[in-house]
């Protein structure tokens, strides 16, 4: 069903902070919900196309060519999935949900098509600035969407649908509920406010208590995302990440162990003086 305007701005779940965000682009600033939706519909009724024609670029087109066109695609993308993404995040219903999902996925997959067709310019001479541009482009992506359209669909579906259910979460303590139960803002500022430790404790564990629904879905978009990680040569989505700064992924690995030997001594010496002032 194509959600109206009626429909969606009459929701009363208003979204909190958003579960993993997933890189698609800047977040847009407020507007009104009714403009907002209409740009996004318009956005979504043609996100199918956009995605086949993302990557479109010619094997003999220059690199330059090819930069240009991605550029300018992966922006288009990115700014339509967060408009998506904030009316999803604005009004949470399995309308706007599958709304996200659409414009998530056109973004992921032409990102990673685009991706995977950089590496043709691997072994080509192109400018310094060119070249740090491909690589940017080959390691910038958050997740990978598999090659199989049905696979890119179901994890962009994933990571809407996580969204929603962290949006929609509350916390209801013993014999509470509607409206008594606590959202994740409100238990932001309990934790921040408060000052009495069993009171903390009750609220961080309860607070907790909306994860579980969410592991089977996260399972499923742990696998997918690294299958298409493993798609762009990369052992998992880990790998994945780490292969953004400049180093080998093992590198970097061993790099941030020896940060964190630095670090530790004032990590624990802190620690204890702030358990130390609070007992």
């Amino acid at each position: 069903m194509t959600p109206s305007v009626r429909s969606i701005a009459g929701s009363s779940n208003r979204a909190r902070r958003p579960f993993p965000d997933i890189g698609c682009g800047p977040m847009i600033g407020r507007m009104p919900a009714y403009r907002l939706l209409i740009a996004t519909l318009v956005v979504l009724t043609g996100a199918g196309a956009a995605c086949r024609n993302a990557g479109s670029a010619q094997p003999e087109a220059d690199a330059g060519t090819f930069l240009a066109n991605a550029n300018d695609t992966l922006l288009r993308l990115a700014i339509e999935s967060s408009q998506a993404g904030w009316v999803q995040n604005t009004y949470i219903t399995p309308d706007t949900e599958a709304m996200s999902a659409r414009a998530s996925e056109a973004y992921m997959t032409a990102a990673t098509d685009f991706s995977k067709q950089a590496t043709r310019y691997d072994a080509a001479t192109v400018p310094d600035a060119e070249r740090r541009q491909l690589t940017v482009l080959k390691n910038s992506l958050t997740m990978a969407a598999p090659a199989d359209p049905k696979e890119a669909a179901e994890l962009a579906q994933l990571v809407a649908s996580m969204e929603g259910m962290y949006g929609r979460g509350k916390f209801c303590q013993d014999g509470e509920s509607g409206e008594a139960c606590l959202d994740v803002e409100e238990i932001t500022e309990i934790l921040a406010k408060d000052r009495n430790p069993a009171r903390l404790l009750e609220t961080w564990e309860g607070w907790h208590s909306i994860g579980p629904p969410m592991k089977k879905s996260y399972a499923r978009f742990v696998e997918l995302s690294n299958k298409g990680a493993r798609e762009l040569g990369f052992a998992d989505t880990g790998v994945m990440w780490r292969s953004k700064y400049d180093m080998p992924p093992e590198a970097f690995s061993k790099e941030l162990d020896r940060l964190w030997g630095q670090l530790q001594p004032l990590y624990l010496s802190l620690h204890t003086y702030v358990r130390a002032r609070l007992h």
